[in-house]
């Protein structure tokens, strides 16, 4: 059986949301696919390599497969990973593998799962990989659309353009998460005004997006990577490419954990066609369906 799950793009709130501020995020038009199949032991096949239950290579796979076994049982299984979505990136590709390859082993062994369940499971799997996480990442591949966070209400999106452009640097979410929560082990009372801060603009964002007020949206796009520098989760390559497509009449952030990854970008038609070219970027569509069966095969 077969199951996709879409990226995810972090519009505000990235860090915030893990300490129960609001965050706005959206699905977007890249999907993870996985193809689970009965067999006599476990193989997990993908771009990084071919194993076994392997929690190094294919931490996500793993845990997830584990995860599934303890509501159904599994001998062995098959698991087939191919991917639209750059590993690393912080458009949420591990969240994506995650339930794609939940839903592909619950359509495979016919356990019944509806997709709450399955955002269970991702949830557990997520912290089980991370041990800190706000679940917003499984949230979002599995019921797609656009949302605001931790509240679950959804949000229409108006015509605003995403520009993504990915820095070439890997952003490892685990990582950033222990490095954000370290800083604010030594700094309480600075970083939880960070993310107050980041939640304010979480929320003014809402109706800005809804009437698709690029203006607005550009001012809050530049607070909030103000605001994610401060934490520390920027680098000199992301700064330095805010910088220029500022230059351009873009404004640009982090999307997702930092320290390297993505960054999105919003402005008028002119710029971001000229950002396209170059810096190598490409446009994403909000609001994509959330996890699904496919008819054919991997």
């Amino acid at each position: 059986m077969k199951a996709s799950a879409p990226a995810k793009i972090i519009l505000f709130g990235e860090h915030a949301v893990v300490y129960k501020r609001h965050a706005v995020v959206t699905a977007i038009n890249l999907r993870c696919y996985a193809e689970a199949k009965k067999s006599s032991k476990i193989k997990i096949i993908s771009p990084l390599g071919t194993t076994g239950l392997d929690f190094e290579v294919h931490p996500y796979v793993s845990y997830a497969i584990k995860r599934f076994s303890e509501i159904k049982p599994i001998n062995g299984v098959e698991i087939r990973i191919e991917s639209e979505i750059p590993i690393a990136s912080g458009l949420g590709s591990s969240a994506a593998v995650t339930v794609a390859v939940l839903k592909a082993l619950d359509g495979e062994f016919e356990a019944g799962l509806s997709d709450e369940d399955i955002f269970e499971l991702a949830r557990k799997v997520e912290l089980d990989v991370q041990g800190i996480g706000s679940g917003t990442d499984p949230f979002i591949a599995t019921f797609g659309g656009a949302w605001l966070i931790p509240d679950r209400k959804p949000i229409k999106i108006g015509n605003i353009k995403l520009l993504v452009i990915n820095t070439g640097e890997s952003s490892i979410t685990a990582e950033m998460v222990k490095k954000v929560a370290e800083l604010r082990e030594r700094h309480p009372e600075v970083i939880d005004r960070i993310f107050d801060a980041i939640d304010a603009i979480a929320l003014k964002s809402v109706d800005a997006l809804k009437r698709g007020d690029i203006t607005t949206l550009s001012e809050l796009f530049f607070l909030n990577q103000c605001m994610l520098k401060a934490l520390g989760v920027s680098t000199s390559k992301i700064d330095e490419l805010v910088d220029r497509l500022a230059e351009l009449g873009i404004s640009a952030k982090i999307t997702g954990a930092g320290g390297g990854g993505c960054v999105i970008g919003i402005g008028d038609d002119e710029s971001i066609e000229k950002a396209m070219k170059d810096f190598d970027g490409f446009l994403v569509e909000a609001g994509a369906e959330g996890v699904r069966f496919e008819e054919e095969g991997v």
